[in-house]
């Protein structure tokens, strides 16, 4: 996270908040309804340190560009547009980033000293009393550029049609296509097998709505005409 910080609270765009407490209930939240399993947290604002001071939930592992009372400095300015297009806590840590590989062996606790004071300008704060494991046995790629392990088998599978058992083979003889049944992926084979009733023509319909109406204006005109003869 990234924005306009004080204590207590960012700000984004000079026209939302929000406070540690909002975002650490929100953290909680997150932590009952299982949509995180271990949560690496980093800002980069003035007095960041204090957006993780109210945070409860377990395994969750935070890192704050500024401690409370510091601010958070830009790095460069870009000379064509002539203003500073990324800070120094960021500019540090994708220099880190990028050059860490899907293999890599580097350690969240090598992550912890991407920027000294005196790159920084700013003392860099870090929060893992929340989480499970030590920093030095925590893999950098297990927050970044991870790659999923496949394991491949050459056992086959007997899927039933009508039980949608699943039988392991214990032989290697290639499965028949009576082994296998057909499952409607997308809408539109569903919608062709449906039988939707006939949809009046909206230009029939039409008509009737016009001639309806001129029928009663007729009638309207007619009544008048009757009424002032009478009168």
């Amino acid at each position: 996270m990234t924005g306009h910080g004080g204590e207590d609270f960012l700000k984004f765009q000079d026209a939302e908040e929000i406070s540690n407490v909002e975002l650490a209930d929100a953290f909680e939240q997150m932590w009952q309804k299982r949509r995180y399993h271990e949560l690496l947290f980093i800002i980069d604002t003035c007095q960041a340190v204090s957006m993780y001071g109210k945070f409860y939930s377990p395994n969750v592992m935070s890192i704050a560009s500024s401690q409370i009372g510091e601010d958070s400095l830009s790095h460069h300015v870009d000379p064509t547009i002539g203003v500073y297009i990324i800070d120094r806590y960021t500019y540090y840590l994708l220099e880190f980033l990028e050059s860490t590989r899907p293999g890599s062996r580097k350690t969240m606790a090598q992550l912890f000293e991407i920027c000294p004071r005196h790159q920084c300008i700013s003392s860099t704060g870090v929060s893992t009393h929340l989480f499970r494991r030590r920093p030095d046995q925590t893999l950098v790629t297990d927050f970044f550029g991870s790659v999923r392990t496949v394991d491949t088998s050459d056992d086959f599978l007997h899927i039933s049609p009508k039980s949608k058992a699943l039988e392991r083979s214990t032989d290697n003889v290639p499965l028949s296509r009576g082994h296998f049944s057909h499952v409607t992926q997308f809408l539109g084979d569903q919608l062709d097998q449906l039988k939707i009733p006939p949809q009046p023509d909206k230009t029939s319909l039409g008509s009737e709505i016009e001639r309806a109406a001129s029928a009663a204006f007729l009638l309207v005109v007619v009544m008048a005409i009757i009424k002032s003869l009478i009168g």
